[in-house]
């Protein structure tokens, strides 16, 4: 599945610290293997995060039967905008609309992760 047939964009604003490029947000059920290859299986549902033109910046992978996440992540020159913030609010309105588990936060943490968490 390619991005172009994915869910309709997400339109957030966000509080930012900084220039943000427009980052479009869209969300799919079985992501595609270029999403999730290496970090989850291909069963969870994706919320990625895209710049104006189409380049993939950031994703949230996660299992919608049990809300385990896998994978959260932004790419470092697109960190500190409220990027991971924002997919993970998609996520949690996703799940509250289909009736999903929502995600929550795996005991497996990186550095990154931890201070993430500790920010929400």
């Amino acid at each position: 599945m390619s991005m172009s047939t994915m869910a309709a964009p997400h339109r957030l604003t966000l509080a930012a610290t900084g220039p943000v490029p427009e980052i479009v947000y869209r969300s799919v059920q079985h992501a595609p293997s270029r999403l999730t290859e290496g970090l989850a299986p291909a069963s969870v549902y994706a919320v990625t995060a895209e710049t104006a033109d189409g380049r993939l910046v950031g994703r949230l992978l996660w299992d919608h039967h049990d809300g385990m996440v896998w994978w959260v992540g932004v790419e470092r020159e697109h960190r500190r905008h409220g990027i991971a913030t924002a997919m993970w609010q998609i996520a949690h309105r996703k799940a509250d609309t289909a009736g999903w588990t929502r995600p929550v936060h795996s005991t497996f943490l990186l550095h990154d992760g931890r201070a993430w968490i500790a920010s929400l």
